[in-house]
């Protein structure tokens, strides 16, 4: 399941955002944590424009077009309002980390590989196919959207993501994956269990259990 939503993730205490459906990560958000790096070390700032401004970059950028066979705004694209700024393919913006230091260039590269967006749409599809479950065990509770949102809460609260609207974009991996593991519990235990109730409860136990 992949839906137009931009996470946020969490990288040495700063957040960058990454567009789950394109894949897409904004500059703007890795210059910051870019320069900051660099302060630490010692280093004066950078500015993003001077990256961008070098024949190197323009040269890789053409490069992924062709080798990925993508459109330009597929591989750079600038952007206004609440999520503005420029966003740039996961090539590109490992080469930026790069531009910055090479020790943040390997923290770059290990957490654009750790699996985030294929534990959300995972997390996501079992989520549909749990609701399901608990439509046919539990026709009489799941009669109303209010029983499904009670349910969604209670996994929320077992997984400590907070509340409000973008609670799961913020959510980490660990976080995910024992979303996915309470999800696929009740589907295969909801046949065993007398109401929801009793179902989510050990569902979390289970998956608390199997994730540690």
């Amino acid at each position: 399941m992949k839906t137009q939503v931009i996470m946020k993730r969490e990288i040495m205490g700063m957040e960058v955002r990454q567009n789950h459906k394109t894949k897409m990560f904004n500059a703007n958000d890795l210059h910051k944590i870019g320069n900051k790096h660099r302060e630490v070390l010692g280093l004066g700032p950078k500015q993003l424009a001077q990256y961008f401004a070098l024949d190197s970059t323009e040269e890789l950028i053409r490069e992924v077009c062709l080798t990925e066979v993508l459109k330009l705004e597929d591989v750079k694209k600038s952007s206004r309002g609440s999520n503005g700024g420029t966003w740039v393919n996961p090539i590109i913006f490992v080469d930026l980390a790069m531009w910055y230091s090479p020790k943040l260039r390997v923290h770059i590269i290990k957490w654009v590989l750790d699996g985030l967006m294929e534990l959300r749409d995972e997390s996501g599809d079992s989520f549909k196919a749990m609701n399901k479950t608990l439509s046919k065990n539990f026709p009489d509770e799941f009669s109303s959207p209010l029983s499904f949102i009670k349910v969604a809460k209670g996994i929320a609260a077992a997984c400590k993501v907070g509340e409000g609207p973008d609670k799961w974009q913020k959510a980490t991996k660990k976080q995910l994956s024992l979303r996915d593991a309470i999800q696929k519990n009740i589907e295969i235990i909801a046949d065993l269990c007398p109401n929801s109730g009793e179902c989510l409860n050990k569902a979390i136990e289970k998956a608390r259990f199997s994730t540690q």
